[in-house]
């Protein structure tokens, strides 16, 4: 008998103890949950410039290249992504071309933004409709910062998965692959949202020396 009463306490122990850790496993979870709408932030991002360093990253985890230079964008699709070292190239959009200008090789591409099919992670990061178009979107809370992860929606495309993370309303920083397979990272800093910038900024002005070579 006292020993039916003890199994009969230790079961309703373990049920208490069952029910508590379901308890703080659901909290654990609600609290993951972020509270922003990514779509509410890129509608209400008119424009922004940051700084940024970018790190590169081989399959082992190795880190094989460090970069940085600046950004600035305009809604829609137009963007300055230049970088300072260890090489010298822009990239300019004005909504229609895109321009990369490299100094070091004294060469300009021009290529249809219609034809890259707005594949580059400036877009990716800012028109809703490619990625409602092309991406599940996630977003959830970890230390304080907003996380959001974009999946493609077609699951052969595996490495055109990428994390953002906002932190007080900005960007802070973007994790992808690149066209090598190569882990990519860029940290913001100086993030400034929603200046005036006139549409002349993202013209293109080269050099007449510089090769030119046009994709359209």
């Amino acid at each position: 008998m006292a020993q039916e009463m003890l199994l009969s306490q230790i079961r309703e122990h373990k049920s208490i103890f069952l029910l508590l850790v379901c308890f703080l496993v659901f909290t654990m979870e609600a609290r993951a949950i972020s509270n922003i709408d990514y779509f509410e932030f890129i509608n209400d991002l008119k424009s922004f410039s940051a700084s940024f360093k970018q790190y590169t990253y081989n399959e082992n985890g190795s880190l094989i290249k460090e970069s940085n230079g600046s950004i600035i964008y305009k809604k829609k699709s137009k963007y300055i992504l230049e970088y300072i070292r260890p090489n010298k190239i822009k990239f300019i959009s004005d909504g229609q071309f895109l321009t990369t200008y490299d100094e070091d090789l004294e060469q300009i591409i021009i290529q249809s933004s219609n034809k890259l099919s707005n594949q580059n992670i400036v877009d990716i990061m800012t028109d809703e409709n490619l990625i409602k178009k092309k991406f599940n979107i996630k977003t959830y809370t970890l230390n304080n910062e907003n996380h959001v992860k974009f999946t493609p929606k077609n699951g052969k495309v595996k490495r055109n998965v990428f994390l953002l993370v906002i932190i007080d309303g900005k960007i802070s920083r973007i994790s992808f692959m690149n066209d090598f397979d190569q882990s990519v990272t860029m940290n913001f800093s100086n993030f400034k949202k929603n200046e005036q910038f006139l549409d002349i900024l993202f013209k293109t002005k080269y050099p007449e020396n510089f090769d030119v070579i046009i994709d359209k």
